[in-house]
């Protein structure tokens, strides 16, 4: 019964919240990873795995899971469901020529996530890019890519966009001055969308101006992504050149949580940055 260990074909979200119940309902009836393991016919690692929303499970060994844990019939069929959903294919493989691996990932949480929170000190974040900045950022990323290539990534950014705001988190983005005076693509095209993305009721945009000097987000971009149900973020994404980090111990969440909090505090308000959008686009 060992299962695949793949995390890109379907909701990452829906997995880890499975996961989640599969593990309080193991722990409710008293039972081990390795009781689970043995019942299943895998090793215990699988069981860690998918109690971490990072392994596939097969609807039927959910219900061999309930049947260990003496869970009642409504509740199974409900759990059953729930691992169907999770399997299915995530809309983002559509683009998977276009989306690194290790990005997947994330496109899969962000999807899902019930809040997000940005810092960027040098790029407006994805969601919020028009398409003239996409094409500039990867002629230059991307050396020597065709139009036919600049046209996927231009359709990644709007398909994931439009797969957001269906369902849209609240989304708090603090970008440093930086950001918003370097001019990439059509700049006055993407500062107004900027405006307009600003009056959207789950968009929170500050911009850290130059004269607070230093603040507490220095170091660098993140994200901080808070999964449904849940009432602090559940990761740090951390993006590297040619990889990512997800960043998960206590210790780096209130870490990463407490800098961006500050930093938000330091920012301009969501007003005042408006205002000094509309100055540089009259400038």
């Amino acid at each position: 019964m060992e299962e695949t260990d793949d995390l890109n074909p379907g909701s990452l979200v829906r997995r880890w919240r499975l996961g989640k119940q599969l593990r309080e309902l193991r722990e409710a009836a008293n039972k081990s990873q390795e009781d689970a393991a043995t019942y299943l016919g895998v090793k215990r690692p699988t069981i860690s795995r998918i109690e971490n929303g990072r392994h596939a499970i097969l609807p039927r060994n959910v219900r061999f899971l309930c049947q260990l844990y003496d869970i009642g019939a409504p509740q199974v069929d409900m759990l059953i469901r729930q691992a169907e959903e999770s399997n299915e294919r995530g809309w983002w493989l559509s683009h998977s020529d276009t989306v690194p691996n290790w990005f997947e990932n994330y496109v899969g949480f962000e999807a899902d996530a019930a809040e997000i929170l940005v810092y960027d000190s040098e790029l407006v974040p994805g969601l919020l890019q028009v398409p003239s900045y996409v094409r500039a950022l990867r002629a230059v990323y991307a050396e020597g890519a065709d139009e036919a290539e600049l046209e996927k990534s231009v359709a990644f950014r709007a398909e994931r966009w439009k797969r957001l705001e269906n369902r849209p988190p609240q989304l708090h983005v603090v970008l440093n001055e930086a950001v918003v005076r370097r001019p990439i693509g059509d700049f006055a095209d993407q500062l107004k969308h900027l405006i307009d993305m600003s009056e959207r009721p789950y968009l929170t945009l500050q911009v850290m101006p130059f004269t607070v000097g230093p603040h507490p987000c220095m170091t660098g971009p993140f994200s901080l992504l808070t999964l449904p149900e849940e009432k602090e973020p559940n990761f740090v994404y951390v993006e590297f050149p040619n990889g990512a980090a997800y960043l998960e111990r206590p210790a780096d969440l209130v870490t990463y949580t407490a800098a961006f909090r500050h930093a938000a505090t330091m920012a301009l308000s969501p007003d005042d940055t408006r205002s000094l959008l509309v100055s540089l686009v009259n400038s």
